[in-house]
């Protein structure tokens, strides 16, 4: 059975326009389209139950009871399609969609009978917000605003959410979100970024014969595979645009800044992805996915989420590829023109707090000549540890933290680096590196109003416990460095634990300073010999063993009497793991659970990593390191588990992909 991904030749926007300059250039010389009709500046029409905006250039009309928006069209076509609704076709609309627990009771609902109301009204920009907060319909306070701008070719839109008190007690929230769901079936095309080029959903046809593998992933007639997991973000701290098209007309959602989602910089969501007989964006202020903690809020707790904007524009050409090519570039000139205008001054919301914000700037020094360029700095509110799913997730690492806002930026080439627009407070700064083990951190950074903070040299010696005999690949935070079916970005084209049996049927047998990591180390350890469903199994031909895998590391090495090794191990994802290590027979850990939460999705979600984490470092006394070949392994203590849900049910078809990703294994002694 042949599993590959469903899309297009790509045809890269950066690739077809060279360089940023010379597309900004193309778009000085090409017609330009979407021009306002005229210079009555930003309109607003009361329809009764609904409200439209209009500006010559973009119209679009909202339900005030629900935020459901009814029609998006760009009005100032130049091109013909002034008259089409974006949002119109089979189930089109915008709307919102909150999944959350009360108690042990699930629910999944979106906004109804709120209360509307004009927040500004000017020629330069009108907007509106439509509240909800009668606990008989969503256990907590919410507002969804929308505002647009004189000439603007796209709307505003940004979420306020309270717990006061009076709400039901035991509010679990799973996802936030807005939508906007072009139903109609020319939209085929979409890009999520320029690694993977120009995509086109499936046919219709297709949709109709495909054959389901699991949730919202399909094999299609012809073999391939598709699912909207697919287009998640490879790198949510980079992406700040991804578009849906139907060859004539693109919907962009642009985020200019990403501060108020949980999961920090390494962040990874969904995006785009077919939708009935068209295609859908997707904006979550919220969502457990990829591993993020559930959001259990106190009462009391308030956050605003976004804005984002939904860019609209157009091409002008007969090949509706190079149409989606050229709006593509264009709405990432759009992202970059939204990130300078980030915190936006007109937002009046105090939690908002556009004109109060500070800039955090430094330099960061890593010891021993490495390069700090690109390392991630991140500025995170301290919090508590935590109890969630049987486990302790430590309040230190701002990866767990779904209340507050966290802030980052990259470092320069020579380690500089400013942290823009951080709200006053009291911060941990976090800075971490690709090809460096470990975090730098630095705590009680203290952030006052419209100040401009710097803190200096901040000088990070990685923590070493002697002399490296070896290490099994670059830290990260990704297991994309290794052996996976398919190809570079087969984790996300196959299902690739299918594989792994034929692949590895004897598990991965890895011999330090002879195999290569690119071929003889998988990126994915299962806890079963074949991992998959039965009916995945069963369609692939496999016979099901559940027998749990031993991976071996072998190594050279010329023995030690005394002192001490020390094995490090980071994880880039788990799903449901546990690990048992042992070094010439002797047992030197059973780590059972492993740090963080018990299920980050990320092996049957189609990712190579998720949450990430570093073990604690495991010693033991160097004399087990014997003269000539060691051999180390690595295995499950026990069969993956999924945890029950919080309405105490078991949802463990996912068991069978159980397993872990390794980012980094890097074992070191110190001779006394």
């Amino acid at each position: 059975m042949e599993i590959s991904k469903h899309e297009l030749s790509r045809r890269s926007a950066l690739g077809m326009f060279g360089a940023a300059t010379a597309t900004a250039a193309f778009f000085s010389l090409r017609p330009q389209s979407a021009r306002a009709a005229d210079d009555l500046g930003v309109q607003l029409v009361d329809n009764g139950s609904t409200a439209t905006l209009s500006n010559g250039t973009l119209s679009f009309t909202v339900t005030k009871a629900t935020a459901q928006i009814q029609t998006i069209q760009l009005i100032g076509s130049e091109y013909g399609n002034e008259s089409f609704n974006l949002v119109g076709g089979t189930k089109g609309q915008g709307y919102t969609t909150f999944d959350y627990y009360v108690g042990t009771t699930r629910f999944s609902k979106g906004l109804s009978g709120a209360s509307y109301r004009v927040v500004s009204q000017t020629a330069n920009r009108v907007e509106i917000a439509m509240t909800g907060s009668d606990p008989a319909s969503l256990p907590f306070y919410v507002e969804v605003h929308m505002a647009l701008e004189k000439d603007s070719p796209g709307l505003y839109c940004y979420m306020v959410f309270k717990y006061p008190a009076g709400m039901p007690d035991g509010l679990t929230v799973q996802q936030l979100r807005y939508a906007f769901a072009a139903g109609d079936p020319s939209f085929t095309y979409f890009v999520i970024d320029d690694a993977r080029g120009i995509q086109e959903r499936p046919s219709i046809q297709d949709t109709q014969q495909w054959v389901t593998l699991q949730d919202t992933t399909y094999l299609l007639p012809d073999g391939n595979v598709w699912s909207k997991y697919q287009n998640i973000s490879n790198l949510e701290g980079d992406n700040h645009a991804f578009m849906i098209s139907n060859g004539k007309l693109g919907m962009s959602l642009i985020q200019a800044s990403k501060e108020a989602f949980s999961g920090g910089p390494t962040r990874q969501e969904l995006t785009a992805h077919d939708y009935y007989n068209g295609e859908i964006l997707l904006w979550h202020p919220f969502s457990s996915h990829y591993g993020s903690p559930d959001l259990e809020p106190p009462k009391g707790w308030e956050k605003i989420y976004g804005p984002f904007y939904l860019h609209v524009n157009e091409g002008f050409g007969d090949d509706p590829e190079a149409n989606v090519a050229e709006m593509w570039a264009e709405a990432k000139l759009a992202a970059l023109r939204e990130q300078k205008k980030w915190p936006y001054p007109w937002i009046s919301n105090p939690l908002y707090a556009a004109d109060t914000r500070s800039t955090v700037s430094g330099k960061l020094t890593i010891a021993d000549n490495v390069s700090p360029e690109r390392a991630w700095i991140v500025l995170s509110a301290p919090i508590p540890d935590r109890q969630y799913q049987g486990v302790t997730l430590s309040g230190k690492d701002w990866q767990y933290d779904t209340l507050n806002f966290v802030y980052s930026a990259r470092a320069g080439k020579a380690g500089q680096f400013m942290v823009p627009a951080v709200r006053p407070g009291r911060y941990t700064l976090t800075a971490f590196a690709d090809g460096v083990l470990g975090e730098y951190t630095r705590k009680n950074i203290t952030v006052g109003s419209g100040e401009s903070i710097d803190v200096g040299n901040l000088v990070w010696k990685p923590v070493s416990h002697g002399t490296t005999l070896w290490q099994i690949g670059t830290p990260n935070r990704s297991t994309g460095e290794f052996h996976v079916y398919g190809g570079a970005d087969g984790f996300r084209e196959h299902l690739t634990w299918l594989e792994y049996p034929y692949e590895f049927p004897d598990g991965v047998d890895f011999k330090v300073g002879v195999d290569d990591i690119a071929t003889k180390w998988n990126y994915f350890q299962p806890a079963y010999k074949t991992p998959g469903t039965p009916f995945q199994l069963q369609l692939r031909g496999t016979t099901e063993d559940h027998s749990l895998t031993t991976w071996r590391i072998r190594f050279d090495a010329q023995g030690y009497a005394h002192g001490t090794g020390t094995l490090d191990i980071a994880l880039a994802g788990d799903v449901f793991g546990t690990l048992k290590i042992v070094l010439n027979g002797t047992e030197l850990a059973s780590l059972d659970p492993l740090p963080g939460p018990p299920g980050d999705n990320s092996s049957y979600r189609l990712a190579c990593r998720a949450m990430y984490r570093q073990l604690s470092p495991i010693t033991f006394p160097a004399a087990l390191i014997q003269a000539g070949e060691n051999i180390l392994t690595l295995s499950p203590v026990r069969a993956p588990l999924a945890p029950l849900t919080r309405g105490n049910t078991v949802d463990n078809w996912m068991e069978p992909m159980g397993g872990v990703m390794y980012d980094v294994i890097r074992m070191q002694v110190k001779e006394a």
